[in-house]
């Protein structure tokens, strides 16, 4: 076991952090030698490579000065010597910059004396070259002739040797610097191998002391796994570390306690479902015999609530061709009312007439009167007048007999016309009572219709009522049909359980203990009894419809249903309890 009392992770993180220190290490290790490689080549580079471009350089400018001098002098070419000076003089200011990029580097002493030498021949042909050129220039082209080949070529020969002597002496130096190198890369590479080695044997220690704890802790796990997994319960578990394993050794000892406890509860509860499951299966048989007879019961009730129905509908039509008549009587009272009433306009309308006609006749009579007047007056003129008035007496008795008859026919006239105005106020009178006993009729037909009309929506609403009852019947009907389904469907799924619990018995079989001895149930999840029924659900009276509450009775109430099922308990009663359910 392991005897560490740090975390995996702590160990973990000592093992990755040896290791990182050991890789730093070998880097830096070999970053110095890298740069030290490095500054190495770089010094090759630019202090013995580059230079000796520049020597070759420098001596090829000094050639073709040279060259291009002896050149004029061979041809003795005056207009040539310009030329050769203005090359001189391009050439000795490139010689300048390449020997002051040489006094810049790096060199030893040796290599600083030759380049002094190197530097001093150099000078010594550009000034001979000069020289020449300028004898030339003054047109004495033997003494620039013989002092290019007796001086300026004897000084390149000497520039020449000494570039040479350079070369090979930066070469040595150069060579001396790889050799350094080779031992410093050595150097660092046996310090590599020698961290290398050391990284790997302190990490493999590590890693081995780390593993072996890993290892041998999960062994312990799997060898307890196995056995709970082979059914063996009650295992003895030590645990003698506090790191990650050791928790996981205390939680596999919890875990091991607690699946006793458990297939002891689940052992018995099993037996107490098994005792239960055969109660519910003996229950449902009665249950499912019970609810067969109440569906037939709800089937006659449902025929009876049909043919109700059907009553209830007739009458309600018969309502509503009662109210239809109803309607039409009031509509046809209301016409002869309406009549009535035009019929008395008409009537005081005659009898205005009546009273204006009998005023005319008063001024016929009064015209007729004064007509008579006039012709007696005229008469008795006339009998003054004597002979003369004779015809005038005889025109004015005649118009006095007419006024006489006028005044009679309008004395006739004016007592039918007073007749006839007493008999149309008498008829005014009766239409009047006419139309009062009329206008009484149609209040009396109004309410008739109102009733009649209320009684019509009172059977539909009492035939909508009745015919959501029979729904509600049907839906019962329905209900219990589905319980007699569900009663089988439970009886048969309570047989089920039992066999199940009975195959759940056989399964927690399965765990015993570590001394061989088998696990059985707590007190607690013995096995109780379905509480039976001892006494009948109350019938509840239909209550009374009322006609406000037909409409709000529209939708069946849902029967109403518990959230669980009732605890099992214990009960001494006897299965003949069931039948009163």
């Amino acid at each position: 076991m392991n005897t560490w009392n740090i975390s995996v992770k702590a160990k973990l993180f000592a093992t990755l952090a040896m290791t990182g220190i050991v890789m730093i290490l070998v880097g830096a290790i070999g970053l110095g030698g890298t740069k030290s490689s490095n500054t190495d080549l770089d010094g090759i580079f630019s202090n013995r490579f580059m230079p000796t471009g520049w020597v070759g350089t420098i001596e090829t400018h000094e050639r073709a000065v040279l060259e291009k001098a002896e050149e004029v002098v061979i041809r003795q070419d005056a207009a040539a010597v310009k030329a050769a000076l203005d090359l001189l003089q391009e050439r000795q200011g490139e010689v300048k910059e390449l020997l002051a990029k040489l006094d810049a580097t790096d060199l030893t002493a040796k290599e600083r004396e030759i380049v002094e030498q190197f530097r001093g021949f150099g000078a010594d042909v550009l000034g001979l070259v000069q020289e020449a050129m300028l004898a030339a220039q003054s047109g004495n082209f033997s003494a620039a002739e013989s002092t290019l080949i007796e001086k300026a070529r004897p000084a390149y020969e000497k520039l020449n040797n000494a570039g040479d002597t350079l070369l090979r002496t930066q070469i040595e130096v150069a060579q001396q610097m790889r050799t350094e190198a080779d031992a410093s890369f050595k150097k660092n590479s046996t310090f590599i191998i020698a961290a290398i080695v050391v990284g790997i044997g302190l990490s493999g220690l590590l890693g081995w002391l780390i593993i072996r704890s890993i290892v041998s802790t999960l062994n312990t796990a799997v060898s307890i796994a196995d056995r709970i997994a082979s059914g063996e319960l009650g295992n003895d578990v030590r645990v003698d570390s506090n790191d990650e394993l050791g928790r996981l050794l205390e939680a596999l000892k919890r875990m091991d306690g607690k699946l006793v406890e458990i297939v002891g509860g689940v052992r018995g509860s099993a037996d107490a479902v098994g005792a239960a499951a055969r109660q519910l299966s003996h229950g449902n048989d009665d249950l499912s015999q019970r609810t067969q007879e109440q569906a037939a019961a709800l089937e006659e009730t449902a025929s009876s609530m049909e043919q109700m129905t059907a009553t209830v509908k007739q009458n309600a039509d018969n309502a509503r061709q009662a109210n239809q008549l109803a309607v039409g009587a009031r509509e046809q009272a209301e016409k002869g009312g309406a009549v009535v009433q035009r019929a008395i306009a008409a009537v005081g309308e005659i009898n205005n007439s009546s009273r204006k006609i009998a005023d005319i006749i008063g001024v016929i009579d009064e015209i007729a009167f004064q007509t008579n007047l006039l012709a007696l007056n005229a008469a008795v003129e006339a009998a003054r007048a004597g002979e003369q008035g004779r015809g005038f007496a005889v025109v004015a008795t005649e118009v006095r007999n007419l006024a006489q008859r006028s005044a009679s026919a309008a004395k006739e006239i004016k007592g039918l016309i007073n007749d006839s105005v007493d008999k149309v106020k008498v008829g005014s009178e009766l239409v009047d009572e006419s139309g009062k006993t009329l206008s009484e009729i149609m209040e009396s037909v109004k309410k008739v219709t109102d009733i009649v009309a209320e009684i019509a929506a009172a059977s539909e609403e009492q035939s909508a009522g009745i015919e959501q009852v029979n729904n509600a019947v049907s839906q019962m009907d329905n209900v219990t049909q589905q319980n007699a389904a569900l009663v089988e469907e439970a009886s048969a799924a309570s047989k089920s359980m039992e066999q199940q619990s009975g195959t759940l018995v056989t399964q927690i079989g399965y765990f015993r203990r570590s001394d061989g001895t088998g696990i059985t149930g707590s007190g607690s999840h013995a096995p109780a009894e379905v509480v039976r029924a001892a006494a009948p659900v109350a019938r509840q009276r239909p209550a009374a419809v009322r006609k406000a509450g037909l409409g709000a009775a529209s939708k069946p109430r849902a029967v109403a249903s518990s959230g669980s099922p009732a605890p099992l308990a214990r009960a001494s009663g006897d299965d003949s309890q069931w039948s009163d359910f």
